[in-house]
């Protein structure tokens, strides 16, 4: 009678019990809220970390080598580049320079070569010097047992460490130190020959005397009274300085000046060209 009536109750509110429990839902991970700081560092196998890489003594040879003429110290044709060097600056700069003075051929033919030779000495001095200076600051970096270096607007020192500083040894003497003595050869000749010019020059005027070319030297003060007086009491001089001035006239006469041209005062009596005297333009 009861299970009839409860059947009854079931049919008529359609209540069958409890549902069954469900699983909970699974919830996505959260994000990580903490960032992840990676640091990159920089590879450098030729030298210490603490020293930023354009710094390091390997880093400044290869910089140095990069540069236009360095390069040649490691060469074996070293000379004769230096010698085409020579070569261009007395064919296109020494000699034109030299000829607007010692134009008078070819009796001014030393006095033109010897002051060409001079000034193309002096012009590879400085050339050269500067092959010197930048192999002899690397070479000089390498062998330190510690490496200056620049950082936070600030000098540091940095220690090599027993490889590094026997590794650094080894490539200024077997690389560096053969260029390092291939400037200072070629350095020191050229001093050399340049001191050999400049003494020919002197043995030259002396031997020519004042027979030699003249130049472009404008006599003042107590050498033009001087050699003013000697013109005037010394005939053979005044004639042998005619001849000098003589050599250098032109086909069409022009060339030349009068000798009282370097007298301000005779030029003054000689009048013309607004007191300049005649003929001294």
């Amino acid at each position: 009678m009861l299970g009839s009536l409860a059947f009854a109750a079931v049919l008529t509110t359609g209540y069958l019990g409890p549902l069954p429990l469900r699983p909970a839902a699974q919830r996505a991970p959260s994000p990580l809220l903490q960032e992840q700081e990676t640091q990159t560092q920089t590879f450098n196998p030729f030298g210490s970390t603490s020293v930023p890489k354009g710094q390091q003594p390997l880093t400044e040879l290869r910089n140095l080598r990069s540069q236009p003429y360095y390069d040649w110290a490691e060469s074996d044709s070293y000379n004769s580049k230096l010698t085409r060097v020579y070569q261009l600056i007395m064919l296109f700069v020494s000699l034109p320079v030299s000829y607007a003075t010692f134009d008078q051929l070819p009796n001014e033919l030393p006095q033109l070569f010897l002051s060409a030779n001079i000034g193309t000495f002096a012009v590879m001095i400085p050339f050269v010097a500067r092959l010197r200076v930048g192999w002899g600051y690397v070479s000089q970096r390498l062998k330190e047992r510690k490496t200056y270096y620049e950082a936070n607007q600030r000098g540091l020192f940095a220690n090599k460490d027993r490889e590094t500083a026997l590794r650094d040894r080894l490539i200024q003497k077997e690389e560096v130190a053969p260029a390092l003595q291939r400037i200072d050869r070629s350095l020191l000749g050229i001093a050399l020959f340049l001191s050999l010019s400049l003494g020919s020059g002197e043995i030259l005027t002396i031997v020519e005397g004042e027979a030699g070319p003249a130049t472009l030297k404008t006599l003042s003060g107590d050498e033009a009274r001087a050699y003013e007086n000697r013109m005037k009491r010394d005939e053979e001089f005044a004639a042998r300085e005619q001849a000098r001035a003589q050599r250098r006239m032109q086909d069409d006469g022009s060339g030349v000046k009068p000798v009282y041209c370097d007298s301000r005062y005779y030029k003054i009596l000689a009048g013309g060209n607004g007191q300049g005297g005649v003929g001294c333009n």
